[in-house]
């Protein structure tokens, strides 16, 4: 009677022998991408999963709703202003979950950056009307058909716009990362004294244990 197993394998499982039918298959393997870009470290408290998907979950919907604020904002509540805060906030969340090095991981730029480019852009935006015999802020539009979206009109105050996006945001983040920096150094130095206090307990543990099990001196010699 043959019997239709590899060459090498057991018919019958022994018990040193693993049972292979019993592990997980490998489409169980945890991924190995992290939820964030960088190596978590979060800058208060103890690690959150939940936050980490929820920020991963969120930031890109966040981002792009600031975007369409930023877009129509010209007709429609909404611009430069209330686009970045909304970008503002959703990188707040990304420092919270990671800390400062996931927040800088995730911006194109350091936020000093995004604020000389913002006021680069709004000035040369708010300046360049002067050069044809306008006056500062003249608006001009544009307009164009693009196959999905049919009618565009574009308007230069949305370079404007623009440069005060990036302000706000540049900003926003320059604020909490200095902030931060400061917070996340004494969370840092009580985690260090927390560890050294368990760590002399430990220690101490052990040396006891070690005192109590060591053996009486004999009759007449000295202990050491």
């Amino acid at each position: 009677m043959s019997t239709d197993r590899p060459e090498g394998r057991p018919l019958v499982a022994g018990p040193g022998t693993p049972d292979e039918s019993s592990g997980p298959p490998e489409s169980w393997e945890a991924p190995r991408e992290r939820w964030l870009s960088t190596v978590v470290r979060p800058a208060f408290g103890p690690r959150s999963v939940l936050l980490e998907v929820v920020t991963r979950l969120l930031v890109p919907a966040i981002l792009l709703f600031s975007v369409f604020l930023l877009v129509s904002g010209h007709n429609r509540p909404g611009g430069g202003f209330a686009g970045g805060l909304v970008a503002s906030m959703a990188y707040v969340l990304r420092y919270v979950a990671g800390g400062r090095h996931e927040l800088l991981a995730g911006l194109p730029m350091r936020p000093n950056g995004l604020l000389a480019i913002g006021t680069l852009l709004g000035c040369v935006t708010a300046g360049l009307p002067l050069l044809v015999g306008r006056p500062v802020f003249d608006s001009v539009k544009w307009e164009f058909t693009l196959p999905l979206f049919g009618e565009v009109k574009l308007l230069s105050a949305l370079f404007f716009e623009t440069g005060v996006y990036l302000i706000v945001v540049g900003l926003v983040l320059s604020v909490v990362a200095a902030l931060g920096a400061r917070m996340e150094a004494e969370e840092e130095e009580a985690r260090i004294e927390e560890r050294e206090r368990a760590s002399l307990l430990r220690r101490r543990r052990a040396a006891a244990r070690a005192a109590a099990s060591a053996p009486p001196p004999a009759a007449g010699e000295e202990p050491s």
